[in-house]
């Protein structure tokens, strides 16, 4: 058996060991920086929705682009639209693309930032209520969004702005379990509720579509398929009417 006093050299050191090799890069100039990526010129050819459009290089590559940290309505949903146009009144110009972290998604699109002389595109988005902040972990932008999410969310304006429906003011988020995939809704009004064409969504692009909850009950809405919606980590929970308008909001 190891003697208490060999064992405690023995430990100190492991212990300067740990700490020489945290401080040796740092002494020896070898930290590791984060990769800096330059602006690329392109011309934006064609917009598909609010947050992916096509674009021409400077090598006559015709590119799909998912415009990075953020997310906007999916065809056919409120403000899908205006997303959509906010983007088109800069078709056939000249933009500048700028990559992070990830280069290209599971559907082999660029994920870049966008830049139109001196606007950055992603961020005048979210500002304009038309898109949340979306996947934003280590992005280089992270702060920017999230202050442009919290000001559009302030002016309620976009999908920030506030539904006055009857029952908005009583169907409550009584319970959202992100590990058991399912959320809790009760009716507090004094009277039912239809709900017809009002929906719940996550961050990103899964909806759940509402039926009618009597005056008092509960309803509890399971994932489909066991699938994976609400992300462990953090997320946020939407719910709209069906005019698309704000009912509540929720983010963990």
């Amino acid at each position: 058996m190891m003697k208490p006093k060999r064992l405690f050299i023995f430990f100190l050191v492991i212990l300067l060991l740990s700490i020489f090799s945290i401080i040796y890069p740092t002494l020896t100039g070898q930290v590791t920086k984060p990769t800096e990526y330059e602006k690329e010129p392109a011309v934006l050819l064609r917009v598909v929705d609010g947050d992916t459009i096509h674009a021409l290089t400077n090598s006559g590559e015709d590119i799909t682009i998912r415009l990075l940290g953020i997310n906007t309505p999916e065809k056919k949903m409120p403000f899908c639209n205006e997303a959509a146009n906010f983007l088109k009144q800069f078709e056939n110009q000249t933009i500048f693309l700028l990559r992070d972290k990830e280069d290209i998604d599971k559907y082999d699109r660029k994920l870049r930032y966008i830049f139109y002389e001196d606007r950055f595109l992603n961020k005048e988005i979210i500002e304009s209520g038309f898109a949340n902040a979306y996947m934003l972990e280590d992005l280089k932008y992270e702060q920017d969004f999230k202050l442009a999410e919290k000001t559009a969310r302030l002016n309620e304006i976009g999908i920030w702005t506030k539904s006055s429906d009857v029952c908005a003011y009583c169907i409550n988020l009584k319970e959202l379990d992100p590990l058991e995939e399912f959320f809790i809704l009760k009716n507090d009004c004094q009277f039912d509720c239809a709900l017809d064409g009002w929906f719940v969504k996550d961050a990103g692009r899964n909806v759940f579509y509402l039926s009618a909850i009597g005056t008092g009950e509960e309803e509890k809405v399971f994932s489909k398929n066991n699938k994976s919606i609400w992300n462990d980590a953090g997320d946020s929970f939407f719910m709209f009417d069906k005019g698309g308008l704000l009912v509540e909001y929720y983010e963990y």
